[in-house]
């Protein structure tokens, strides 16, 4: 897993694949000011826009996926993340194609706060929860790009 400010970003092209393309067709986006909730695909990936409020820790699960890579990025607000490696997990649900995603449970020691300006990845063996809390619940707007597993790194 990779947390770090936005402004670094770039220093992780190598490990991204099609992470300027991602960032590019954002910065597309955001100068016509359209912005808004829902999925949208560029070349070599997607991107969802998500607003909400956390949920504590204890409810839902972790998450893991095969086939993308999450880069999350916070554009307003917090959230706060847990992360263990799926082989650290138990899974409760199993992988499902369709949604490229495994669901988990486990405990909860690894945790980290995420504002606004910073953002994480998440690679296949990172089982992570997201839009969480420990104690008091936060609103967010972030951005998840989705790009694709170069299968020759896994």
């Amino acid at each position: 897993m990779i947390v770090d400010s936005f402004e670094h970003i770039g220093f992780y092209e190598a490990m991204l694949p099609n992470l300027k393309c991602g960032l590019d067709a954002i910065k597309v986006l955001q100068s016509k000011g359209e912005l808004e909730e829902g999925t949208y695909n560029f070349e070599g990936g997607f991107f969802k826009v998500q607003k909400g409020v956390t949920k504590a820790f204890t409810e839902g699960t972790f998450e893991a996926h095969k086939k993308y890579i999450d880069v999350q990025i916070l554009i307003d607000g917090s959230e706060e993340i847990a992360w263990k490696e799926i082989k650290d997990l138990t899974e409760v649900i199993p992988y499902d194609e369709e949604k490229d995603a495994a669901r988990y449970s486990g405990t909860f020691e690894n945790k980290i706060l995420i504002n606004k300006g910073m953002f994480w990845a998440a690679f296949p063996h990172d089982g992570h929860k997201a839009i969480s809390h420990t104690t008091k619940q936060q609103s967010f707007t972030k951005i998840i790009l989705k790009l694709p597993v170069d299968c020759n790194k896994v």
